[in-house]
């Protein structure tokens, strides 16, 4: 994990490569409090300020909209266990009330296509693995302040090999992200994968459950799936959702 990465990395000094800098405030939400401290700690001695460290998104969104956010420059969100999908929906929802644009790195314990593209729909500007080394985040956060996109090696990788198959075999079925489902339809395949009955994802959705059946028969339309593990095998096709 990141931790062991690093404490190969001297705390006294950047990485050559890494230009040190205060010229970036950053806040760190997801993840153990443990690693929080242990990442919050790192970051200060890279010369970078971190005036918080969240557990979750809810607390996030009361943050950003507080007079304390203003200094903000970037969003580290932290990504591990269970419901990926909705934690990425809800720092979407909680940075587009912020009182103003901030960049999104998100660090992932895996570069799969289905979060990968998912971080790059919610308008990430990096994604970077848990266990990368320290310099790559410095550099993932200091390119996403400058309001340019990182993509660490796995992440790159993905998009890089679905670019390879769709040029080289042009017949096949398409591996961009390319999908006939809105971004809500798109919410609720994430959700009805991860095992959510149509009444939990209405209340997580904040949504009727009317309009979840709703949606949920134009997905099957839309998608030509025959029941939940066609509709699986379209979401991993088209990198909806982790695998």
């Amino acid at each position: 994990m990141i931790e062991q990465s690093l404490s190969r990395v001297s705390p006294s000094k950047a990485p050559k490569h890494v230009p040190q800098t205060t010229e970036y405030t950053v806040v760190i939400v997801g993840g153990t409090r443990i690693f929080r401290l242990a990442l919050q700690q790192w970051l200060t001695g890279h010369n970078l300020a971190v005036p918080a460290a969240m557990a979750s998104e809810h607390d996030l969104a009361e943050w950003l909209v507080s007079d304390r956010a203003v200094s903000c420059d970037v969003v580290i969100h932290v990504l591990s266990g269970a419901g990926p999908f909705a934690a990425l929906r809800h720092v979407r929802d909680a940075l587009h009330n912020a009182k103003r644009p901030m960049p999104l790195v998100i660090l992932a314990e895996r570069a799969t296509r289905g979060l990968v593209y998912a971080a790059l729909r919610i308008g990430a500007k990096a994604f970077v693995n848990l266990d990368a080394e320290g310099d790559e985040l410095l550099k993932a956060i200091t390119m996403a302040g400058a309001d340019k996109v990182y993509l660490g090696p796995d992440a790159a990788e993905v998009l890089v090999n679905d670019v390879s198959v769709t040029v080289d075999e042009p017949s096949a079925t398409p591996r961009l992200p390319r999908v006939a489902l809105s971004q809500r339809e798109v919410e609720v395949v994430q959700l009805l994968c991860e095992g959510l009955s149509s009444k939990e994802i209405a209340r997580s959705l904040h949504i009727s459950a009317k309009t979840v059946e709703n949606h949920r028969y134009n997905i099957y339309r839309k998608s030509e799936a025959e029941g939940l593990a066609g509709l699986m095998r379209y979401a991993i096709r088209h990198g909806l959702i982790a695998v």
